[in-house]
């Protein structure tokens, strides 16, 4: 009995020293692959390779625990900050609470942004937020470089009649504060846009200048929709990233029944995965913006977003106003 409980024992203590193995082998590979600093290096000296990092973070996680966690404290996974609960000075647990609060914060950040996906695909699927019209009233001035400006005449009057399918007076006058405020909204967009291409060198201004000059007068419908998939992913990342000041994210960021199911948890998180913020949706085409892209060049014509079509239609309208009266 005295012996078959002594040999548990030791079993249970080699199993404990092989957990506590396995959890150091895990925090040196996870730090020899970091950008952490390990050691001074003179210019134009070899970048050190994964092995010689793993040697030193090795050499100095046996010698001074807490100067190791001060280096590469945020590589280190939480599952393997066991390895340090018998080192409990003060300094460890300072860096171990670090450890566990940068988790949570992870944790967090990725659980919003899988909650907006999970919006995203529900609202892409029922249409009416990610519509032309919508997205032309939130958007006017990229609506318009990305797709209007390359419409034909008679695909701008369809356009405009899809979107104007109310014919009360009502509807018309609202309507009409509508462009106004789209009208300033497209200004001000503009002078955003202007502003980033101002603060570029003399060379990619001239550069942009060219090829400026030699852009078609029009183009082909492959490129229409690789330029309409191009404003729509332009739409979905401005919503992924908070960018809709008109949006209430709180019903969403506060909101469970936006988390995904498990079966597709494991692959939005990792998507999510040290990401910044300029991460992108590939729902349609890939998405290649620039602020020189040839097809920004500045020629708004006085653009007041009621179109060439719609204007020849409000005329219409206003001129019938009696007529339309009748209808409210």
């Amino acid at each position: 009995m005295i012996l078959e409980e002594s040999t548990k024992n030791v079993a249970e203590m080699a199993a404990g020293g092989s957990e506590i193995d396995q959890m150091k082998e895990s925090i040196l590979d996870c730090v020899a692959e970091s950008k952490g600093f390990f050691k001074s290096q003179q210019v134009g000296e070899k970048d050190l390779t994964v092995s010689e990092k793993r040697l030193i973070a090795s050499s100095l996680l046996d010698q001074n625990v807490p100067l190791f966690l001060q280096r590469y404290w945020k590589y280190i996974k939480l599952e393997d900050i066991g390895f340090f609960c018998s080192h409990g000075s003060y300094e460890v647990n300072f860096y171990l609470t670090e450890i566990r609060k940068l988790r949570d914060n992870r944790l967090s950040s990725t659980q919003i942004k899988n909650r907006r996906y999970s919006a995203l695909k529900k609202m892409v699927k029922e249409g009416s937020y990610f519509s032309d019209r919508e997205m032309k009233r939130r958007n006017p001035f990229h609506y318009h470089q990305f797709i209007f400006r390359h419409l034909t005449e008679d695909e701008r009057i369809a356009a405009y009649k899809d979107q104007n399918k109310d014919d009360r007076f009502s509807a018309f006058l609202i309507g009409q504060f509508e462009r106004n405020v789209e009208n300033s909204l497209f200004e001000k967009q503009k002078e955003e846009d202007e502003a980033i291409i101002e603060e570029e060198d003399d060379d990619s201004e001239d550069e942009s200048e060219v090829q400026e000059e030699s852009l078609p007068q029009s183009v082909t419908p492959l490129e229409k929709t690789r330029l309409r998939n191009e404003f729509t992913n332009l739409m979905y990342e401005n919503f992924l990233l908070g960018k809709d000041l008109e949006f209430d994210y709180s019903s969403v960021d506060n909101n469970a029944e936006y988390d995904p199911p498990e079966a597709d948890l494991d692959a939005e998180d990792k998507y999510f995965e040290d990401d910044s913020e300029e991460n992108s949706l590939d729902f349609n085409a890939e998405r290649k913006l620039d602020a020189e892209d040839k097809y920004f060049e500045d020629d708004s014509e006085d653009l007041s977003m009621d179109y060439e079509a719609g204007e020849e239609l409000n005329g219409k309208n206003v001129n019938n106003e009696d007529t339309m009266q009748e209808k409210i």
